[in-house]
């Protein structure tokens, strides 16, 4: 292992215009943090996923799209988004072969349902609709400013890297984890009960949260987040 961690950080994958991103934020934040930032197109194949992996010390799974019907095993419902399943299959891919091999995850906003989802929990797939009493998830202000506070568990990893009862985060989602998977706790809540992070117990490091802490460039928890999670790498 190098002295700084490679960290495989997930990119929507455009064929049409020969494209492969994630916003920079992602790369500047585990750069900020020790890390070297290691972009990764969707996988195809369990090989192709082994071989990534092979390389890694943690990944992180990034915000995008919405989560295909087809991988929740449901029908599509009124508000679900524009959906990518050839990234879908990929991140769910690396992801259940991370859970397996216990990498480091970090999953953030798109991310967290994600790992929701690979490890056997469900997501809502338009908050609105299925959850009408909520709050707006979808901020109108610049996505480097607080929208709303959540609640943090106090015995949870998320609390031991922030040190915060309550932080302020941004809010850029209409889906949201709706199932806890089995090993896993809810780590934070907004006020309206929807779940904003979960952590998978007794392991290395593996934690997502609803929010986008690496939009958040001078928050102090956002910059605690990404030192645990790349320091967890780093072990």
């Amino acid at each position: 292992m190098s002295e700084k961690p490679v960290i495989g950080i997930t990119a929507a994958h455009c064929s049409e215009e020969l494209q492969t991103f994630p916003r920079h934020y992602y790369v500047e934040s585990i750069k900020k943090a020790g890390g070297i930032p290691f972009i990764l197109p969707p996988v195809r194949t369990q090989e192709e996923c082994d071989d990534v992996l092979s390389v890694l010390d943690g990944l992180l799974l990034t915000g995008g799209g919405d989560i295909s019907p087809v991988y929740l095993r449901e029908e599509p419902l009124r508000g679900i988004g524009k959906c990518s399943p050839e990234r879908d299959w990929g991140e769910i891919l690396l992801t259940k072969q991370s859970l397996q091999q216990n990498i480091p995850i970090l999953g953030i906003c798109r991310g967290v349902q994600v790992l929701a989802v690979a490890a056997g929990g469900g997501i809502y797939q338009d908050i609105p609709s299925q959850h009408p009493t909520a709050m707006e998830h979808s901020q109108t202000a610049p996505r480097q400013y607080a929208w709303h506070d959540v609640d943090i568990a106090e015995k949870s990893a998320l609390f031991r890297l922030l040190g915060e009862k309550k932080v302020g985060v941004n809010s850029l989602h209409h889906q949201a984890v709706s199932k806890i998977p089995l090993g896993f706790i809810q780590n934070a809540h907004a006020a309206d009960g929807v779940i904003e992070g979960i952590e998978k117990t007794n392991t290395a490091f593996c934690l997502g949260v609803q929010w986008h802490p690496e939009s958040m460039e001078s928050d102090i928890h956002s910059n605690a987040l990404f030192r645990g999670f790349v320091e967890a790498c780093r072990e």
